[in-house]
């Protein structure tokens, strides 16, 4: 008789890791530290993690000062073709003394579009000009926040602090039209063409009892206008927001900074921080980007992360690692070919790190994983001990400890340590298997901040094989994560 037995990968994977745990023990002693400061190419192994394009992305750039008539009362405005891009490009007033979340700010105007394409996105409002790029909304800026579709376009209001925190609503209840059963074109896009559009929004720092809040209107020039015209919608900062050191030194329009489409839009008749402006005639607002052309290759899945000899955004001397990492496309990883480890060992590692910039809806992960799996992530697959680094768009980016064991287990914490965008930390992290009466816990430091998660009993015992330690990407579908890493220290396995 013949028996015939298919286990995939992972299940093959989950048996050896238990018998590699069993024969082990609790023997600390075939694991070592090793130093990296990326001074030369270590020759890691990278998955993935360099993607070239099969078509770059054309971006072609065009508004500024305009003598057309679409926005407002009378003839000149501002805008034209404007395309999301992960390179900034902005036409806006200088504020000669930049605002804050402290100060009373308000800005009202009209806007109107005559052509769109999907995954186009455009921000109008209050703005820092310090942008790293790749952020998908602008960091530091109040204001519109419209993406579109063919036909028409969707309306938020945000605020986005200095920290990459961010709060605000739907002004065209767009939760209503995210129905899985709906493709992204047939969904509603309420703001159309061949109307004008006035809005105003208002900041008030002493509501919401002294943490800040915004409030915000729009109306069309309809015959038949919609619900949510003429209404007004408040939103109330949370706690602590106003201390993130936000400060806008320029008011006016700015690409959403993601690979995408483009809208054609015109905006006029604008009053701000106590100024007006018809745009009569040209004010010789500041353009960044704003009449250019290039081919742009950092579109979405092109991940972009490894061993980089000419910088040292992480510290120390030239050469780290680390680049653009979405949250889409493949799954790639750039690692160190470390030997088997498991959860009966110490595992340790400590370096510094600095988040340049990061968008809504990313992440990515650092630590020790196994690479068996080339197609699904370690963090979902199993076999992971490390570090995530996401969050919700009010947080910003965690920094957080987390494992995925041979079953597939996973845990988390849900708070902790925020990574925040231009920041050099120094950061470390134990997993002690005999912590927290033998369960395992794992203990991480990001600068003078700590958080620990610990193991609940059994988990250890389900073990992980761990050869790899190094950076990965997610897979849940987003945006983009630049991280760099420097000067690391890390358990490896006695070959």
């Amino acid at each position: 008789m013949k028996f015939v037995t298919a286990c995939s990968n992972s299940v093959l994977l989950a048996f050896w890791a238990l018998l590699y745990s069993h024969a082990l023990g609790a023997d600390q002693s075939s694991s070592s530290l090793k130093i990296e400061h990326f001074d030369s190419d270590p020759g890691w192994e990278g998955h993935n993690n360099r993607i070239v394009p099969k078509k770059a992305l054309i971006v072609k750039q065009d508004f500024g000062y305009s003598g057309t008539h679409y926005a407002g009362q009378a003839a000149g405005e501002m805008g034209g073709v404007i395309q999301r891009s992960t390179k900034p490009a902005s036409y806006a007033a200088s504020l000669v003394t930049a605002k804050s979340l402290d100060e009373k700010l308000t800005a009202s105007g009209s806007f109107a579009f005559t052509a769109s394409q999907p995954g186009a996105g455009v921000f109008f409002g209050f703005f820092n000009s310090q942008q790293p790029g790749g952020s998908g909304r602008p960091i530091g800026s109040l204001g519109l926040n419209l993406d579109f579709e063919k036909n028409g376009a969707r309306l938020a209001v945000r605020l986005i602090t200095a920290h990459n925190q961010g709060c605000g609503t739907f002004i065209t209840r767009y939760e209503q039209y995210r129905k899985p059963e709906l493709k992204a074109e047939m969904r509603p896009t309420p703001i159309i063409t061949d109307l004008r559009y006035t809005w105003q929004l208002d900041y008030d720092p002493e509501g919401n009892k002294g943490d800040g809040r915004f409030q915000f209107s729009i109306k069309s020039n309809s015959d038949q206008p919609q619900d949510w015209e003429g209404q007004v919608f408040a939103v109330d900062l949370p706690p602590g927001y106003k201390k993130d050191g936000t400060s806008f030194d320029r008011f006016g329009v700015m690409n959403m900074m993601k690979a995408g489409g483009t809208a054609t839009i015109f905006f006029d008749d604008l009053q701000y921080a106590g100024h007006t402006q018809e745009f009569a005639n040209d004010p010789k607002w500041i353009g960044s980007g704003n009449r250019v052309s290039f081919e742009d290759r950092e579109v979405v899945g092109a991940h972009d992360f490894g061993y980089n000899p000419t910088t040292n955004l992480a510290g120390g001397s030239t050469g780290e690692i680390g680049g653009g990492l979405w949250r889409s496309g493949e799954f790639g990883y750039y690692a160190d070919r470390i030997g088997p480890l498991n959860l009966e060992q110490r595992l340790e590692a400590r370096g510094t790190v600095k988040l340049v910039t990061a968008g809504p809806d990313s992440d990515m992960f650092i630590g020790w994983f196994n690479s068996d799996s080339k197609e699904k992530s370690p963090a979902d697959n199993g076999h992971f001990i490390g570090i995530h680094v996401g969050g919700p768009t009010r947080v910003g980016h965690y920094f957080l400890p987390r494992f995925a064991t041979a079953k597939g287990t996973k845990g988390k914490v849900e708070q902790g340590p925020v990574l925040t965008p231009g920041t050099l930390f120094e950061w470390s992290l134990i997993y002690d298997p005999v912590a927290n009466n033998g369960n395992g816990e794992m203990r991480l430091m990001l600068g003078q901040q700590s958080v620990t998660l610990a193991l609940k009993p059994g988990q250890k015992a389900q073990g992980a094989i761990l050869n790899r330690f190094g950076l990965f990407t997610s897979q849940a579908g987003g945006q983009m994560v630049k991280i760099y890493l420097d000067d690391l220290k890390y358990s490896v396995g006695i070959q």
